[in-house]
């Protein structure tokens, strides 16, 4: 059985990035995974001291919420995270998220808990869902590898001001599906 952990980056709890991440959820469950989601705007959690306990133990030294939840990503076969973009970018409570997944990353940038698949899903207003790859890939390419992430999947979601853009789109919902079921089956 495949574990998979989800976070959720977007502070709205039926928007466009949780309308996805519930499809990817729902075919991943369906399938016979494990799954756990985290919705980080409702987690207490502090943002990387800089203090490099996790570099002496691997584990994060900040105990709250999140440091639970990098215990299943150390378990989990795959990971999946979701955000809207704003300002460009993908939301603080995600920043410091990547930031707090320091303690998978071993010596020399080498992961110290094996691969896990990554599949991101990220939500925006513009059209064109080729806007921000080179920002995407900055993140797939220069830190997801560090973590043990292999880029599995990439959704991005269009018109993302509308919030029932997701939820009307036929063709995006059953590709989130199709890739939780994909991640369920990663095992097989």
């Amino acid at each position: 059985m495949s574990k998979i952990v989800i976070f959720n980056g977007s502070p709205r709890m039926d928007g466009n990035t949780s309308t996805i991440l519930k499809m990817i959820e729902r075919g991943a469950k369906e399938h016979n995974a494990e799954v756990e989601v985290y919705t980080l705007f409702k987690m207490k959690f502090m943002a990387c001291q800089g203090c490099f306990g996790c570099r002496l133990k691997d584990d994060c030294m900040v105990n709250d919420e999140l440091r639970k939840a990098l215990q299943k990503v150390k378990e989990a076969d795959a990971v999946v995270i979701g955000s809207p973009v704003y300002f460009m970018q993908i939301t603080g409570p995600v920043k410091n998220l990547y930031d707090r997944l320091f303690p998978l990353m071993g010596e020399n940038g080498r992961p110290r808990f094996g691969q896990k698949k990554i599949v991101t899903v990220y939500t925006q207003e513009l059209e064109d869902p080729h806007t921000f790859d080179m920002y995407f890939d900055y993140l797939a390419q220069g830190m997801f590898p560090g973590f043990g992430f292999v880029d599995e999947d990439r959704i991005v979601c269009v018109n993302g001001n509308n919030p029932e853009t997701a939820e009307n789109n036929r063709e995006l919902k059953q590709n989130a599906y199709d890739v939780g079921r994909m991640l369920a089956n990663i095992n097989n």
